[in-house]
Parts: structure tokens; sequence; C-alpha cells
């Protein structure tokens, strides 16, 4: 190949310098973008393996609610919501023959679907708590009667809070019995293990995890109908 007699050797130089240098450049491996620990990106994942519960707000001490009688009328608007949508799917299960009534044959067939053998004396003996054809209000009301002495589901959230210092939602059950056994109105091992034997056991998330009480959801099973008063 004949070279260019109008380029000198000076500027050949400087054009493969330059050349080798771009090249040189583009071969350099760039690091990866870095994402910032308060990044959108970062926070939603953040949240996704370590959740924070909204835990509830104090609103001072709590107030018994007024005793009620087997005739008293409990007032909705002193229901929670949220336990009325419950007792909604409850009835909705009950009523078998879906006449919006629940009679002793729809029990009878609930239990048996249940897996349980019906009981007459029982099955008789649930009838005559409604004092009244058991529609949907009636059976709310009843459930009331039943469950008036046990705390609202928010008052109990409140309280076990206290002990989720993370807001994980998750308390370790050997706080739970240290605190029982030790502290206030204590109790002895198998008390504490008879109030706690029915409390939803939170999934670890390795093999190291103690075992973790779910409380909201214990909470869930423990609230009684009626909202917390102000």
């Amino acid at each position: 190949m004949s070279m260019d007699p109008s380029v000198s050797l000076e500027d050949l130089e400087r054009r493969r310098r330059r050349a080798s240098s771009v090249r040189k450049a583009s071969q350099t491996p760039q690091p990866p973008p870095q994402l910032g620990t308060d990044s959108e990106a970062m926070a939603v994942i953040n949240e996704i393996f370590n959740p924070r519960l909204k835990l509830p707000e104090s609103t001072g001490h709590y107030r018994l609610p007024e005793k009620l009688s087997a005739d008293d009328h409990v007032s909705p608007k002193d229901l929670d919501i949220a336990k009325l949508a419950e007792l909604k799917e409850v009835f909705t299960l009950f009523d078998t023959d879906c006449d919006g009534l629940i009679s002793k044959e729809d029990l009878r067939f609930t239990y048996t679907a249940l897996g349980n053998e019906p009981n007459e004396q029982l099955l008789e003996q649930m009838m005559q708590e409604a004092h009244e054809p058991l529609d949907y209000e009636a059976f709310v009301q009843l459930m009331c009667r039943r469950t008036i002495e046990l705390d609202p589901e928010e008052v109990l959230l409140e309280a076990w809070s206290k002990w989720d210092d993370y807001g994980t939602g998750k308390i370790d059950e050997r706080k739970i019995y240290e605190e029982l056994t030790n502290y206030g109105d204590k109790m002895t091992l198998s008390e504490a293990k008879e109030a706690l034997s029915h409390a939803p056991m939170a999934k670890p998330k390795t093999l190291e995890e103690p075992p973790m009480i779910d409380y909201p959801a214990f909470c869930r099973m423990l609230g009684g109908m009626r909202k917390r008063k102000n």
C-alpha cells in the first residue's frame, strides 16, 4: 500500500495514539449503576423481606362496655364493622339451605360436613339460646351476648404490640412465657401453655429463627364484637 506523501509521519503517529486511546476506553468495563438506599426499588425490596406492622396509636384506657342481658339489643353502631363482615361469612356457611335462617337441620348438616358427630342435646341448646328465629340479625345479637366480656381486637392489638419492638407483627414465644409466668398476675407454666395453645405461629424465615407468635392473627381470634369506646 502506498502512503499519501501529504501526510507526515508525525500526523500518522498522533492518529495511531488517538485511535488506541479510544479503543482502550471502549474496552474498559464500566461499574454497574448503584441503587441508592433510599430509592424506590430498595424500599420495595426492604418492605418485602422486612415488613413492618403499623402499630395502633394508644387512645387511653379502655372502658368496659355496659353489661348486657339476654334480652338486650345491641346497636349496630357499637359493633366492629370487620367483625360484622366475618359474622356474615359464618352465617352464610351455616345457612346451608339458603333460606335466610339457621335451623337445627342446618347446624346438623354443618357439623357433619366438618367431620363432627352432631349431638342432639347440644344442637337443641344452641337453638334455644336465640329465643327467636335465627336470622342474620338474631345471629349477630347472639354472638354479641356470647362475646360481650371480650376486649375489642383494637385494644388487644395495642396491648400485644408493646412486646413488638420492631413492628414485625411477631413476638418471641419464649418472651411471652417469661412475661406470663414472672410478672403481674403470675401464671403457672401449664396455665401459660393453655392460654397460648391456640396462638397462631408465624412462618419462620430461617431455620435459626425461634418460634414466633403471629399476634395480629391471635387478636383477631380473641377480639369481641363491640368496638372500642373513646
